[in-house]
């Protein structure tokens, strides 16, 4: 799995809301994009993946993620609860997103020992 999310992931560092219909929803979801950065520095941590092979997704992932903070200290487009894919929004936040921007700032944080 983690070598298929290098593959698709967006120029701009996020994931798409459809991971295999980019094409359909190309904008930002930073959910799903906050634990796929999560788990890819936690695998790195752990040393369950190659450092030299994901650092760069993570680096990118969490920019990405972190250009997506609003002036008011939220996470921006997070995806509604659905069945599918949907659109999200710069003022669209959830907990569900922030929790998981915050574990992924987490490992982040130990993968760069704190810079």
């Amino acid at each position: 799995m983690a070598k298929k999310l290098l593959a698709i992931q967006m120029p701009q560092g996020h994931w798409a809301m459809s991971l295999l219909g980019q094409e359909f929803y190309p904008g930002p979801e930073t959910s799903g994009s906050s634990f796929f950065v999560y788990g890819l520095a936690w695998g790195i941590n752990r040393g369950v993946l190659d450092k030299a092979t994901y650092i760069d997704a993570v680096k990118r992932g969490w920019n990405a993620m972190a250009g997506y903070v609003t002036e008011e200290g939220m996470l921006g487009y997070v995806q509604p609860i659905g069945g599918g894919p949907g659109m999200a929004w710069a003022d669209k936040s959830e907990v569900y997103g922030t929790g998981a921007f915050l574990s992924a700032g987490s490992e982040v944080y130990t993968l760069f020992g704190g810079e």
